[in-house]
């Protein structure tokens, strides 16, 4: 048996040993208590938004949630009264799922060995699309969520035989030290060789100013420590209050969305401001355009109108890249 072989073996061992309390077998589906009632609605909210976008898997993930794990799931309220509409406009999800990507692929295209953590990864599909040779992709998110999200993506693997052993999955809450300790124990370990890319979108809009020093004093905690050259990625930056209007009429959600999960939306009031943010943190930072994914979207969609309208409403969801000085 290859060196290769026998690391890849050790890590996916690990991996299960290391989420053996939180891992349920499907059997006992049947007899659980529904503890899964408690997941964020917004990350069923964006699941359903991503299948209704036709983002890769999401439509499978979604009939899984509907079909085989629908006692534990809890939507939005009035859910299916939210207009879904044709537009000719890229939906801000969409744009945004896509700018990331394209921002990691840029990133691997220099880098062979590569870990990607998504931090708060919700019911996102990214890591089917990620995980593989030369990349391990580590789910992240609270602990009721990430076991149901583990679960999913196994039976998503199974039916489609994809390689699972890349894929790893682990609890985090990304503002408390000691998890964030955990993330670079387990990097030192297993991939100290490797690159570590952190990654999430569509989380610190949830977080409060305090909450946004803390997660980005740790982030900075965990470059410092366990891995220098660490990168991270985030479209969270660009969606600013300068910039963000709210939606017009039924289209707005964001007040079921705060009286659900007991939380404002709290954007940086400017693109200034997030910068400054960021440099505060002793970081440094550049935004990476995502213009060429965003004309891409539009000759596939093949919109005839609104071409400079939608490239400056994706200016909304450009990846910042951050790393130390």
């Amino acid at each position: 048996m290859s060196d290769k072989l026998i690391c890849n073996v050790e890590i996916r061992l690990a991996s299960i040993l290391y989420n053996r309390k939180c891992y349920i077998d499907t059997i006992l589906l049947k007899i659980m208590v529904p503890e899964y009632s408690q997941i964020s609605p917004t990350a069923i909210f964006c699941a359903r938004m991503r299948a209704k976008q036709n983002l890769p898997y999401s439509k499978e993930l979604i009939n899984l949630l509907d079909i085989k794990y629908f006692k534990f799931i809890e939507d939005l309220p009035d859910y299916n009264k939210a207009p879904f509409h044709k537009s000719y406009f890229i939906p801000f999800i969409e744009g945004r799922y896509y700018s990331l990507n394209e921002a990691l692929r840029q990133t691997l295209r220099h880098t062979k060995n590569v870990l990607i953590v998504e931090l708060a990864s919700g019911l996102s599909t990214r890591g089917l699309n990620f995980a593989g040779k030369n990349i391990f992709y580590m789910e992240t998110d609270l602990k009721k969520l990430i076991r149901l999200k583990e679960k999913i993506v196994i039976d998503i693997i199974n039916n489609n035989r994809l390689n699972k052993s890349n894929h790893l999955f682990m609890s985090i809450n990304p503002l408390v030290k000691k998890d964030v300790d955990r993330i670079g124990k387990y990097y030192l370990k297993y991939f100290a060789n490797n690159k570590l890319i952190i990654i999430h979108e569509g989380l610190l809009m949830y977080l409060n100013k305090k909450e946004k020093t803390i997660f980005r004093d740790n982030i900075k905690y965990l470059f410092e420590k366990y891995a220098c050259n660490g990168l991270w990625l985030s479209p969270d930056f660009s969606r600013t209050m300068n910039q963000f209007h709210g939606f017009k009429g039924k289209e707005n959600i964001r007040d079921k969305i705060s009286k659900v999960t007991g939380r404002n939306f709290d954007y940086f009031k400017s693109l200034k401001e997030a910068s400054k943010f960021v440099k505060d943190g002793k970081l440094k930072s550049r935004i990476i355009s995502n213009k060429k994914i965003v004309s891409q979207l539009i000759r596939k969609k093949g919109f005839q109108f609104n071409y400079d309208a939608i490239l400056k409403s994706a200016e909304e969801y450009r990846v910042w890249k951050i790393e130390l000085p």
